[in-house]
């Protein structure tokens, strides 16, 4: 069920930094994406978009606001839900949510009742086994298994 690839890596130091583009970096259990702030918190380690809704969807207050840590091409994450498990080269993740926030008071795409694929198909994992991830990586949706 569903075959991407990783096409980028983002690093964020600390909150409100700047993206460090990244060819691989080390995921740990503990520690999310080694080097990234997101990691201290264990339900959300990583956030992954796919990097068509980057592309395609130029509107919405969250779009820019949202910060993924993985960009992925051709996964389709709406039809997935919280257990899921993403084998994404050497590591595995679990979706622990399918679902970004909705600011309707300060979207206008909410306000105006426009579709925002945001909503639908940023995801947030957490690492199931750690390992290396790398840019080119292969990313595979199992529903059941690690």
């Amino acid at each position: 069920m569903g075959l991407g690839k990783i096409s980028k890596i983002f690093i964020y130091e600390k909150k409100g930094a700047a993206p460090i583009s990244c060819d691989a970096c080390e995921l740990t259990v503990e520690d999310g994406i080694k080097g990234d702030w997101h990691g201290s918190d264990l339900q959300r380690q990583i956030s992954i978009l796919p990097v068509e809704v980057r592309d395609f969807q130029e509107e919405g207050f969250c779009l820019k606001k949202f910060k993924e840590n993985v960009q992925v091409e051709g996964i389709d994450f709406s039809k997935t839900s919280p257990g899921t498990f993403l084998r994404m080269g050497e590591v595995v993740l679990q979706i622990t949510e399918v679902f970004k926030k909705c600011y309707p008071e300060l979207c206008e795409l909410a306000k105006s009742r426009q579709d925002c694929s945001l909503r639908r198909q940023a995801v947030f994992a957490k690492v199931a086994r750690g390992g290396w991830l790398r840019t080119g990586d292969d990313v595979k949706i199992n529903t059941g298994q690690k």
